[in-house]
């Protein structure tokens, strides 16, 4: 499914690293797959790669781009952006065939903050649907980071708050006044020690010095008083969140 290439942002709800569309053709299952699931560039670093992987018994076409990375108003947004480039950003694998995708800055000068982009890759349908099953097409979502020069950590600081959403349901805000990006998973009511996971799974990110916001599937009167924790940048243990009183 083409993301517009347009003026507007593209937005997305949440930070997945691939998810399923279902298309209407080929009974054929979705068999790409990408890795690493995550980049990350150092300041002088100019390049890296992707691996692709056609793990199926027929060929697929796949497209590749790469976006700018940004937060506003709670979600993510992906922008155009000619800063990193991918090659090719077309490719047709045959099956158990792989490809090597360079991901490449365009300037190689190190940037003053940490940068971050999301490369796309897209398992595109069938052109000739066979059968009248479902065919299943994979997207998967990377995100790349060029870390900054300088000799300052880089590290995150978060703070979170219980809202209210105009539909009525409650949602956790996440403020990140550091300057890296931090990803949450497994968000927990109670004890880190002991929580209640209320989120398996990837929340999503909060880069640095952003904010954003996710809806939660909890009763909103088991949210009164809660305390909050999370699995952050991968660890193994429960961080807790400080959570503010909540407001509208």
């Amino acid at each position: 499914m083409p993301i517009s290439a347009g003026r507007c942002p593209w937005r997305f709800g949440y930070a997945a690293l691939g998810w399923l569309w279902l298309l209407m053709g080929s009974a054929t299952a979705a068999s790409l797959q990408v890795a690493p699931t995550s980049l990350q560039l150092t300041p002088r670093q100019n390049a890296d790669a992707l691996w692709l992987t056609n793990s199926g018994t027929a060929p697929v076409q796949v497209q590749v781009r790469v976006f700018e990375w940004r937060q506003d108003g709670g979600q993510d947004q992906l922008l155009p952006t000619t800063e990193l480039q991918v090659s090719p950003p077309m490719q047709s694998l045959a099956a158990g065939q792989q490809q090597l995708i360079r991901v490449v800055r365009s300037d190689p000068a190190p940037p003053d903050a940490q940068r971050a982009y999301r490369v796309v890759v897209d398992e595109l349908p069938s052109a000739v649907p066979q059968g009248t099953g479902m065919q299943f097409v994979l997207r998967y979502s990377m995100p790349v980071f060029i870390q900054p020069a300088g000799e300052a950590p880089l590290k995150h600081a978060l703070q979170a708050r219980l809202l209210r959403l105009d539909d009525g349901r409650p949602a956790l805000e996440v403020h990140n006044s550091g300057n890296s990006y931090a990803q949450l998973a497994d968000i927990g009511l109670g004890s880190a020690d002991r929580p209640q996971i209320v989120h398996p799974g990837l929340l999503g990110y909060v880069l640095g010095g952003q904010t954003m916001r996710w809806p939660l599937d909890v009763p909103a009167a088991r949210l009164a008083g809660a305390t909050f924790s999370a699995k952050i940048n991968g660890e193994s243990a429960q961080t807790p969140l400080l959570v503010a009183p909540a407001a509208r």
